[in-house]
Order: C-alpha cells, then structure tokens, then sequence
C-alpha cells in the first residue's frame, strides 16, 4: 500500500564508493531520526505528567488526547523511515502541522474561554509550530525540510482562513475596545476578533523562510559530508603508493599529479625466490598468509626510506624513487631501501631478491574516468625488471645498474659485476651486486 511512498536510494549516477557514503549518510538521518523519536516520547511523558497535575480534569482529557496522537505520529515517521518509506514518513511528520495547530484552535468540549476565536488563534502559540520545524533538521532530508516548512505555513493560513469562517466572533468587544481607544487604526490591530491577514501571512512567510535556511544547512552539511569522504577517499588512495609524509605534500597540491612528464627516477623490483614452488607444496592459506607478510614489510620498508609503492605483482612489487617529484638522494634511499628489502628474513626459508635502475620514466594517470591510477612506465622500468631476474644467474641477491651506483656514490660496499646482456636490450649494461 505505501509502496509508493517509497525513497529510490542512492541518486541515479552515484556509485562505488560514493554510493557507499550516500548510503552511510542514509543511516545516520535515520539514526538521527530514532533519537529524535526518543526524546518526543520522553517530552511527551512529561508533558503527560504535567497535564495531569496542573490541569483538571476531564478538561486535562482534551490535551492528554493530543499526547497520544504526537506519540503515534512520531512512532509512525520512525516506522516508515525502518522500512525506506521516506516519502510516507515525511507524510507522518506533516502530520504534527496539522495536529498542533487544531489542538490549539479546536474547541475543548470541557472548557470554553469565553473569548474570540482569532484571539486564541493570534496568541495560542505559534512558536511551537518552529520546534517541530528544526526537529525536522535532524532525521529527515532538505528536501523533507522544505515540504514540512511550505506545509505549516499552509497549515497556518489555512487555520486562519477556518477562523475567519467558523470561528466564534464577539462583536461587543470590537465595539467597547473601539470606544475606548482614540485611535481606529490602534483598534484595527487590538481587535480580538480580527485575524490581522497582513501578521498572519507575515507568520507563513518567516515560517517558509526558516525551513528555506534550514533546509540550505542540511543541504551543506550533507555536501561537505560527501566532500571530506571523497577527500578521505582521495588520501586513502595516496597513502596505498606514496609514505606517510609524501601524502600530506601531494594532499595539500591542486592536482598532486599535474601533467603527464618525464623524468629521471630510481625503479625498484623486489620478488620472493622460490614462492611458486612453495607455493605447491604449502596450502594456499599458508601461501596467501606469506604473500600478506611479504607485501606488509615490503610496504614499511619502501615508505621508511620514503619511495613510492606503485603495485603489489603476486609475490612481487614494484617501487619507485624520485616520484611524484625527484629528490638529490632518489638513488641513496633506493639503495638503502633494496639493502633491506633482500636482508628482511622471510619465515620458511624463502628470501627476497631485488633489480634497480636509474634512468628516464614516464609519469602520469592512467585509466578511465572510473577509476584512475598514478603509474611509472618506461624502459627504465623494464631494466629494472630484468634486472631483478638476473639475480638468479649470477648468485646475487640484488642487481644495481652502474647508473644508480654512481648517483649514489655507493661504489665501495657493492660488488661490480661488468656489462650483462639483458633479454630484449641491443647494448649490455653495467651492473654492481649485493651478496
């Protein structure tokens, strides 16, 4: 019956991680609203109380009518805000509109003031008609807002227009207050059976206008919401490649990455010798809690000496020096970094081998309009890669171009090893390794 009541979830077009930060945001309006519901009951009892106490009976009956029917409408937005109905529960809270201004306006069958109706309407408590309006604030959406507010103020015209028609007039007032008073326009506005049109639109308009900054504020707040999350987003995403104190300098720039360039950097290769085969023999928990381990340290070391992590490669990973921006030590950290990389003692017997090159790299974004991601491409890349591999033929754990050597005037604790030939490469290169 109220399926179309029904709120449609994340907006068309929000997805992924936004979609996720929509839907959190859903559960804290209606956490916000439950709370909201808790504290009306709670007013309610004691409101409850105090009309029992200080307004006899059965004359107290009347209002006591009206705290049942509050507890049932808020009991009703809380429902239909559980099942997603949020259309319906905006329904429930307009409800309050209407039950406040006819509790104040309806005639009580066990105490009649023998005063004019638009008296009672003019000074029966129209303030209260903004409680209910910043209650709003806090489990329903600015749009919600928006209706609750241009509602009341309906509401409140319609109750006037009502009281102009049926409510109960006392002519002899008018005319007594007209005699006294000097002034007819004074009596104009003193007189308890006039609605005075001219206040009472004025009540709707500052009514509309109240919901319409509300409304502006949850919109804000909302909106900042979802802009310190995709900023959130955006320094998680740095902080998966770049150390701690890389991120906070990319994080303050416009555009961290700028334009694609080139530019001299350190690569680094790092992989695991003999996973594949023990990864046969173990289970594939056992592997997958190695490859966790592996990728860890791998990641603790690479941002202790500050380089850039740009993936994780199965039991490998690649690293890069001297990027996003390049530093006069790219080389001397990357060689530090490699010294720890091979030396960190893998359990089960399993050691870490390690290829670094210095050379030219392209830098840039790469990917969709989805999903982007900072990427180091480039021959240098390749000749760090195979360097790594050589590891193998020439019983060495790391393999350093003589490039990155010299930049790093690293000469007296490495080993030099001569030109090698590497698969793909026309002209040998000089390589140094660590033992």
């Amino acid at each position: 019956m109220f399926e179309a009541f029904r709120s449609s979830g994340p907006a068309k077009g929000v997805d992924g991680d936004d979609r996720f930060v929509s839907e959190a945001l859903e559960r804290n309006k209606q956490d916000g609203l439950r709370q909201t519901i808790r504290a009306r009951l709670l007013i309610l009892a004691i409101l409850g109380v105090l009309i029992v106490t200080r307004i006899p009976f059965p004359e107290s009956g009347y209002y006591l009518l009206f705290v049942v029917l509050f507890a049932l409408v808020g009991w009703g937005q809380l429902y239909f805000a559980r099942l997603g109905y949020q259309r319906a529960a905006t329904i429930a809270l307009m409800l309050d509109a209407v039950i406040l201004t006819y509790m104040m306006l309806g005639p009580n069958p066990w105490f009649n003031p023998e005063w004019p109706t638009a008296t009672i309407y003019k000074f029966s408590g129209w303030r209260y008609l903004f409680v209910f309006l910043a209650a709003a604030t806090i489990g329903h959406s600015w749009r919600a807002i928006l209706v609750f507010g241009a509602w009341t103020a309906l509401v409140w015209l319609l109750a006037a227009g009502a009281v102009s028609r049926f409510g109960v007039f006392k002519p002899e007032i008018t005319t007594q207050l007209q005699d006294a008073l000097a002034s007819d326009a004074l009596a104009r506005v003193l007189d308890p059976n006039s609605i005075f049109w001219s206040a009472r639109i004025a009540d709707a308009v500052v009514l509309m206008l109240v919901a319409v900054i509300l409304a502006v504020d949850a919109w804000r707040r909302n909106t900042l919401v979802l802009e310190q999350a995709g900023l959130a987003r955006e320094r998680s995403n740095l902080s998966r490649h770049f150390a701690p104190s890389m991120v906070e300098l990319l994080a303050n720039r416009d555009k961290p990455f700028g334009d694609i360039r080139s530019q001299m950097a350190v690569v680094v290769f790092a992989d695991i010798v003999g996973f594949t085969r023990f990864a046969e023999r173990a289970g594939p928990q056992e592997a997958i809690e190695m490859l966790r381990t592996f990728h860890r340290e791998m990641e603790n070391i690479v941002f202790r000496h500050e380089g850039t992590l740009d993936k994780f490669l199965g039991d490998g990973v690649m690293v890069s020096f001297g990027t996003p921006d390049a530093r006069s030590d790219d080389s001397r950290r990357a060689l530090r970094c490699v010294r720890e990389m091979v030396d960190y003692p893998l359990p089960h017997g399993l050691t870490i081998s390690a290829g670094a090159h210095r050379g030219e790299v392209v830098l840039g974004e790469v990917g969709s309009e989805r999903r982007l991601e900072f990427a180091t491409i480039g021959d240098t890349v390749n000749v760090a890669s195979r360097l790594e591999a050589a590891t193998r033929d020439t019983d060495a754990r790391a393999i350093v171009s003589d490039a990155c050597v010299v930049d790093a005037e690293a000469r007296d604790w490495l080993e030099h090893v001569g030109p090698i030939e590497l698969r793909g490469r026309k002209e040998p290169i000089d390589v140094w390794k660590m033992t």
